[in-house]
């Protein structure tokens, strides 16, 4: 009987060190992609995209780049509307 208890005991501490451990990697590969920056960090192209047409009235709330696109993406703000619009270094809007 007590050998039964400790197998179950750590085959159970074994599953619980596994699924802490893959719930622990997920979340940093996606975290080192998107990387939270000031609005003055963007680059020139994008801030002059910014001063277009489309965004007058728009304040950027959030800005992120994706180091692995090297995408820059901006979280915009105007009164309760909300929009998220993704550019290149260049600041040419992307999908």
């Amino acid at each position: 009987m007590f050998a039964f208890v400790a197998l179950l005991g750590s085959v159970a501490f074994v599953s619980a060190d596994a699924i802490s451990s893959s719930i622990n990697q997920t979340p940093s590969a996606q975290q080192d992609e998107k990387v939270k920056i000031k609005p003055e960090e963007l680059p020139e192209a994008v801030k002059k995209a910014l001063e277009m047409q489309d965004y007058r009235g728009w304040l950027v709330d959030a800005a992120y780049k994706d180091t692995a696109k090297e995408t820059y993406e901006v979280h915009l703000k105007n009164g309760a509307e909300t929009k998220i619009v993704k550019f290149n270094k260049d600041g040419k809007k992307v999908e």
